[in-house]
């Protein structure tokens, strides 16, 4: 893997499923910008597409007329993403379980478990004038030359 110089990559979108063709694409030129591995690659899609999917669905309620915004960044070390939506905001602390048996079967819940098991650092915030932001961090492992 070799590691690129620092890079940002950012998006404003409508609060509709149908720009997440969108925000794969940013994805996929910010992972190829940043020269991260196949794997990696893949779980930053996937982490990022969900914590994109809940700004949409649950911050902004899928209101088409509300904005998600999305920027990646990479300074050499970690690549930072920052997600934010125009919506109420939640405690991260209070959220349920979802690996427990009730919440199972449960059709949705999971996305905060993926974003935290694979991100080194979670952070959510209320964004000043209204909205919330969620920031992630994940440290590139530097591989010998």
């Amino acid at each position: 893997m070799t590691l690129k110089a620092p890079r940002t990559f950012e998006l404003t979108i409508s609060s509709r499923l149908e720009e997440l063709e969108a925000v794969q694409k940013l994805i996929g030129t910010a992972s190829t910008a940043f020269g991260l591995t196949e794997d990696m690659a893949y779980w930053m899609e996937l982490t990022i597409s969900e914590s994109v999917i809940n700004a949409i669905r649950h911050g902004n309620q899928s209101d088409p007329t509300k904005k998600a915004h999305l920027r990646i960044s990479f300074d050499g070390k970690c690549v930072e993403v920052i997600v934010e939506d125009q919506g109420e905001g939640f405690n991260l602390e209070e959220l349920a379980d979802p690996t427990r048996a009730e919440n199972l079967l449960k059709p949705c819940g999971r996305g905060i478990l993926i974003i935290r098991s694979f991100m080194d650092e979670v952070k959510l915030s209320m964004i000043e004038g209204g909205g919330t932001r969620l920031r992630m961090l994940k440290r590139v492992p530097q591989l010998p030359a």
